[in-house]
């Protein structure tokens, strides 16, 4: 109920809040993804089930709905904006079912598909595929970026690209 009530407002100012910190979380955020099988089957998982996705019509289509502006630490780099599907949200962590999508706009102003975000509300620190999740963008969550369809130099589990910057 909580999560329903923290969705309806938005989660621009505690996403900024909780996601803190260097852009790194408690977990291995490198790029040795590629050398761990757990992780590749993942990252495969994840651009099968989100292929589709990456054109936000799609999504917004299929129930993703907007919840922050784009989110933005200077110094550190960009997330994006944040749809989710406030139905997804809960103590589970399911790879063929990630809560949020994040979007970025391509040159020509169109909405990308760049990450996915797990977000749990799990008692104890979840993880997946051997990569513990950071606090989350509300209190009693956690969370976990995945850089999916957009490359990250810090890694594909790092919260925040530092090659992206919000549009002004």
């Amino acid at each position: 109920m909580a999560t329903a009530a923290v969705l309806a407002m938005g989660l621009a100012p505690a996403t900024a809040v909780a996601h803190g910190g260097s852009g790194h979380g408690d977990g291995d955020r490198s790029d040795d993804w590629r050398n761990n099988d757990d992780q590749r089957r993942l990252v495969r998982i994840l651009r099968h089930v989100t292929d589709n996705y990456r054109w936000l019509e799609n999504a917004k289509a299929d129930g993703y709905k907007k919840i922050t502006e784009c989110v933005e630490k200077p110094g550190v780099g960009a997330m994006g904006f944040h749809y989710a599907k406030q139905d997804l949200i809960d103590d589970k962590t399911q790879a063929r079912k990630p809560e949020v999508l994040v979007y970025m706009p391509n040159r020509h102003g169109h909405y990308k598909l760049v990450a996915v975000e797990f977000i749990s509300t799990a008692a104890k620190r979840p993880s997946i595929a051997g990569v513990k999740f950071d606090n989350g963008p509300f209190p009693g969550s956690y969370a976990l970026h995945a850089w999916i369809w957009r490359d990250n130099p810090d890694g594909m589990f790092a919260a925040y690209n530092p090659d992206l910057k919000c549009p002004k």
